[in-house]
């Protein structure tokens, strides 16, 4: 699914599709942010938690995009929710 939605800008998926991994990364997404948040709260202060804390800014603020009637548009929300997917997936330790 992650790779699916980092290269729809590329793939250019059809509507369905792209509906598809919008809500799917959407979900994984809101199943990983507090496992990363709760890494946050008891990481030392440091690199580490810098990355995440990054990792769950990033995540909540793609969040907040709908999904454009436009296909490109779309293409490049689901790509962002992919790299956002990414970035918890590496720190949660591949929970999802």
């Amino acid at each position: 699914m992650i790779e699916a939605a980092l290269s729809a800008p590329r793939d250019y998926p059809n509507p369905e599709t792209l509906r598809y991994l919008y809500t799917a990364t959407r979900l994984a997404i809101q199943k990983l942010t507090p496992i990363v948040a709760a890494q946050v709260e008891t990481a030392a202060p440091g690199p580490e938690r810098a990355s995440r804390e990054r990792a769950v800014d990033e995540a909540d603020a793609i969040m907040r995009e709908g999904l454009s009637p436009s296909s490109l548009a779309a293409s490049l929300t689901v790509s962002a929710l992919g790299r956002a997917l990414l970035g918890l997936h590496h720190f949660a330790g591949g929970e999802a």
